[in-house]
């Protein structure tokens, strides 16, 4: 996993349009945080640092679905409603 810092600006479309180093992420699979700098912060640069090293440090285990649902299976608590 490889990340990458870039700033660019939305069109009038919605469209964002990345640099050309970014083909090479063709068809791969990414997420991307969108931090709105138009709300006036000193240094945007230190502030996406910032909020980038939150979501980094945020620490919870993923959730087993399986476990869950199995879990559910072994417990009945739903009522009858017509008999």
């Amino acid at each position: 996993m490889k990340t990458y810092q870039i700033e660019s600006v939305i069109n009038e479309n919605g469209i964002i349009i990345l640099p050309d180093e970014m083909k090479k992420l063709q068809k791969h699979r990414v997420k991307l945080t969108i931090v709105d700098l138009e709300a006036g912060y000193t240094d945007p640069v230190d502030f996406l640092d910032y909020i980038t090293d939150k979501y980094s440090n945020v620490n919870e285990n993923d959730l087993n679905l399986s476990n869950i649902y199995n879990e559910r299976d072994k417990v009945d608590e739903r009522q009858i409603m017509f008999d």
